[in-house]
């Protein structure tokens, strides 16, 4: 009788119980959920700044643009869309005088094609050639 209940119990302890399985199993999809949300903010994160990285490009373009033309840019707003990395980008840029009369501000907003947020602002002066 005393060969059977040590086999028992050493049986008994050699493995998990169903209730300990099921708590590690709940503590191990909290940290999973705690990991995919955090993933999932990372790649947000990582799409908004490449799109703002592209429209500081496409604004710098659209500066250096005005900047390399011969004739005076005019004063006013003009409205013009772009494509870059494959992303449409819709592009205001604003001529406008400064107490200096060779000198024009030029400030050019970028937003992404039927979005309405603001990615990029970039203000510059441009000289009368």
């Amino acid at each position: 009788m005393m060969g059977i209940s040590k086999a028992w119990r050493a049986a008994r302890c050699a493995g998990f119980t169903l209730l300990e399985v099921l708590v590690a199993l709940f503590i191990l999809a909290i940290a999973l959920a705690a990991v995919m949300r955090n993933v999932t903010g990372a790649i947000t994160t990582a799409g908004a700044l490449r799109d703002r990285t592209l429209a500081l490009w496409v604004a710098e373009n659209r500066l250096t643009r005005v900047e390399a033309i011969v004739h005076w840019p005019p004063l006013g707003r003009r409205h013009t869309r772009e494509r870059e990395d494959g992303r449409r980008f819709r592009i205001v840029t604003k001529v406008m005088a400064t107490p200096l009369p060779e000198i024009r501000r030029v400030r050019i907003t970028i937003r992404r094609a039927r979005r309405s947020q603001v990615l990029m602002r970039l203000v510059g002066f441009v000289r009368k050639p």
